[in-house]
């Protein structure tokens, strides 16, 4: 829109102090070298991109299980007795039978390619039995003679399943994965071998989240190069977010790199990066932009204009940026890697998102010159007249003569709107959130079809340092494995003292079995209780032999319970609970999935109002500071969590529950929502819904120190400000809504959550909900100890308000006008509605037609 600089007279504004000082230094410095800024950045961003130009190689998909909890440590100490989840399992399947002798050598030679690498501790196998690394393979005729090993054949002999373990930390697991998947997968002679499980999973959900991510992006760009060109106004203006955001995306990936040269960092900080990234890049060069053209619409010359921009629209920028970052902060509380990644990640980007916008957009616009930075290629069809005209100042107004009205109804919305998170049920994703047609899922369907004992989730107890070695203790492992297999949702349990369903024993081994020296150990399966081969001498004789080679070692001994077939259900977890509370007959530790999700649970919840505590006082100190006021931050803080909560709500009705599948795409219902991966959607939605709010309330500050009227001051506020937030979440909400077309259950639920966080909090929080509580409140939100405002003074008024041509008021005496110019080109309408920014000198005449001049409320009530 650029106004021209007629020479008039311009009021300079008071002094900026503080930090406003500071940042119209910053911005006078970026100007003097602006040339060399902008190549500082281009460097900057090549070098940044090279340094962490392979960190996605790099990073891992896991760090939900804390490694200091209970059963971390228990998974480690199983690995002495070869047992536990495996980490993937291979079904080999041929149209004749898995015990011809052709098949049985593929499957031999298959076995022997695992255990030739060194990430796999053991393997057990239909055609061998339980091996472990570096042992010698067990005779056939041994190993088939076992109950165990025949449950890893199908009943028609046609399929065989083959369980791997894996040992190392979460980068060497999927370097593994990476390099045995591809060749023991596919045709192995006439087996057709095909891979699932929890390793299989995640290593199909990186390579599926990458394809999801490009289709996404294709399908984005488009809306977004159009949404930015609209808000900013012109081509030129529309480039400076790209710009601040490769540079901030392409540090915080150079910074992810770094740290995983010391620590393991989870895959989806890269994908929290470039979210966060973009959304931090278009709000900030949205904040400065505005601000710039605000004050060239005011009379202020171009380069004075861009030190304005900076003391003022500056100040937001790091304050807003200091909020999400203290938000952030309270993620590494957590002894979860996958969430202090998370942590990393976006303070890297919010930080680098904030610096790079106060150097490159001050910059970049002396760069343009007074003609293009302020040109605006839709300025005719924006709203031009006094603030009153605007129709966010009309809503507020309206909304204000109501207020109770307004904030009853809107709680109402809220509070139905969250009313589902009460029957939230977490858990962690599996295999089902890929595509029903993906390779790894179809298999996991086959094995819950063909394999049920090796399907179900196990449990996994350990009775440290203690033997079952008299009559005695054998006699109490008994009892106790009766008792666990009677527990409502256990298959069946195994170890050294036999089989158990039901409560009752279906394989008896005596200690004259299992002293025994037959050399088969037992695989990870358990037999049905009707099973007639099992009253076979020899089956029973092989069996125990199993059992006791498998689950006794010098760590202690083992008992597997098999448990319901989700790993990750609520079954499993009470199952896992009912465990922990049954009595043993020595000290217990739990490993496996359900064990691993009730640790994950007891890890957040202790952390969790340390964490909340953190985020909570430096939310109410940063903004106590920017606003001056007591009342405010706190009803800042309860407005995010009001529309948080209700985000929450919908995401379980969706995605829990299986709503909207037609809007949203079809995804499978698992009754279950996902514990961690929701805290990524809800950091991006809570620093943007930060950003918007410290937005509304500087606007808002502004115009209350100019007019001293809260009911004007929300109103013109509200009008200069929701232009601006509408616009970045309309550019957000496009790349969100892209992400909604991906095949994977955990992205397309990070897109819709944070796409229905931003429609809530730009639809009803911010224009609605806002100004009725503003109205309420009254005096209320301003007041402060005297000894804070003393201590800490309210900066000035930002930009001086501007008379409108067609009704200016009558300068005061002794006082000049401070825009000077009330004829086109350099008014532009003080209620300008433009997803830039573009109100000029909005909120300024309050209704009132206030007097222009560096002192706040001249000639107020005036028309």
């Amino acid at each position: 829109m650029g106004a021209r600089d007629t020479g008039a007279p311009h009021s300079p504004g008071p002094a900026p102090h503080g930090p406003g000082r500071l940042l119209a230094a910053t911005g006078r410095a970026a100007v003097r070298r602006r040339r060399a800024v902008l190549l500082l950045a281009a460097a900057l961003t090549l070098l940044f991109a090279l340094a962490g130009y392979d960190v996605g190689g790099r990073l891992v998909n896991g760090g939900f299980v804390p490694d200091s909890a209970p059963s971390a440590v228990t998974h480690k100490t199983m690995e002495g007795f070869g047992g536990g989840a495996p980490d993937f399992v291979l079904l080999a399947h041929t149209p004749g039978a898995v015990d011809a002798p052709q098949a049985r050598r593929d499957g031999l030679r298959l076995v022997s390619r695992l255990l030739a690498d060194r990430h796999v501790t053991d393997v057990d196998s239909y055609w061998t039995g339980a091996v472990r690394h570096g042992a010698p393979e067990t005779p056939a005729a041994a190993v088939t003679a076992s109950a165990l090993t025949q449950r890893l054949r199908t009943r028609d002999g046609h399929t065989a399943a083959t369980l791997v373990r894996l040992q190392g930390s979460a980068t060497e697991v999927r370097t593994a994965v990476d390099r045995l998947l591809p060749e023991v997968t596919g045709r192995q002679g006439p087996l057709d071998v095909r891979a699932t499980g929890q390793a299989a999973a995640l290593r199909d959900l990186e390579d599926q989240s990458e394809r999801d991510l490009r289709t996404a992006e294709l399908i984005a760009t488009p809306a977004v190069l159009l949404l930015l060109l609209w808000a900013f106004g012109s081509l030129w203006a529309a480039l400076l977010p790209l710009a601040v955001g490769a540079v901030a995306v392409a540090g915080a990936m150079a910074v992810l790199r770094a740290l995983t040269t010391v620590t393991e960092v989870s895959v989806f900080a890269l994908n929290l990066t470039t979210a966060v990234g973009l959304a931090m890049a278009v709000d900030y060069s949205l904040f400065l932009v505005a601000r710039y053209r605000e004050e060239r619409a005011a009379g202020v010359p171009h380069d004075a204009a861009i030190q304005r921009m900076m003391a003022t629209g500056g100040r937001i920028v790091v304050v807003s940026a200091a909020v999400v970052g203290s938000a952030l902060t309270g993620l590494l509380l957590f002894p979860l890697y996958f969430l202090r990644s998370l942590a990393w990640a976006g303070l890297a980007v919010v930080a680098l998102a904030a610096v790079v916008a106060l150097l490159v957009v001050p910059a970049a616009l002396s760069c343009l010159g007074e003609k293009r930075a302020g040109a605006d290629w839709f300025a005719r069809r924006r709203l031009r007249g006094p603030v009153e005209g605007g129709r966010w100042y009309r809503l507020a107004t309206s909304v204000m003569r109501r207020p109770v009205v307004v904030s009853v109804g809107g709680l109402l919305v809220l509070t139905a709107l969250a009313l589902p998170f009460r029957g939230a049920v977490f858990g962690l994703s599996d295999e089902r959130v890929l595509p029903r047609t993906a390779p790894v899922a179809s298999t996991a369907r086959a094995l819950h079809a063909g394999f049920p004992a090796v399907s179900g989730s196990p449990i996994d107890v350990l009775l440290p340092h203690w033997q079952a070695d008299s009559a005695h203790r054998r006699r109490e492992l008994d009892a106790y494995a009766r008792h666990l297999s009677a527990l409502h949702g256990a298959a069946d349990v195994r170890t050294v003292t036999g089989i158990y369903v039901s409560g009752r024993s279906v394989v008896s081994c005596p200690a004259a079995l299992t002293d025994r020296a037959l050399t088969a150990p037992a695989a990870l399966t358990a037999p049905a209780a009707t099973d007639p081969a099992l009253t076979h001498p020899l089956v029973r004789r092989a069996t125990c032999a199993d059992l006791a080679g498998r689950h006794r070692a010098a760590a202690g001994t083992w008992v597997a319970l098999s448990g319901p077939p989700a790993a990750y259900s609520p079954a499993g977890t009470r199952l896992a609970s009912s465990v922990r509370v049954t009595r043993a007959p020595a000290a217990i530790r739990l490993a496996g999935p359900a064990a691993d999700l009730s640790d994950i649970k007891a890890a957040i919840s202790q952390r969790l109002p340390y964490a909340a505590a953190l985020v909570i006082l430096c939310t109410l100190a940063l903004l106590g500071l920017f606003t001056r006021s007591v009342f405010l931050p706190v009803k800042a803080l309860l407005m995010n969590v009001f529309s948080l909560t209700a985000t929450a709500g919908g995401m379980v009705w969706i995605f829990q529950e299986g709503h909207l599948r037609s809007w949203v795409g079809e995804f499978t219902v698992t009754g279950t929502t996902d514990l961690l991966t929701p805290m990524v959607a809800i950091c991006l939605a809570f620093g943007l819904s930060m950003d918007y709010e410290v937005l509304l309330l500087s606007r808002i500050g502004e115009a209350h120190a100019r007019t001293r009227d809260t009911v004007r001051a929300t109103a013109a506020g509200l009008q200069a400000a929701a232009p601006l937030f509408t616009a970045s979440a309309a550019v957000v909400i496009a790349v969100l809504l892209a992400l909604a077309s991906a095949d994977i259950t955990v992205i397309k639920l990070i897109g819709v959550t944070v796409a229905l966080s931003l429609l809530i909090d730009t639809l009803l929080i911010r224009p609605l909900l806002v100004p009725a509580v503003m109205a309420l409140a009254g005096t209320v939100n301003w007041w402060s100890p005297s000894g804070f405002r003393r201590r800490y003074p309210a900066p000035p008024a930002a930009v001086s308000p501007v008379p409108h041509p067609a009704a200016p008021p009558p300068p005061a005496p002794s006082e000049p006008l401070a825009g000077g110019q009330g004829g086109a080109g350099a008014q532009q309408g003080s209620g300008d509605e433009q997803g830039s920014g573009h109100q000029q000198g909005q909120g300024h005449q309050q209704g009132s037609g206030a007097q222009q001049g560096s002192r706040a409320q001249q000639g107020e009530g005036r028309r």
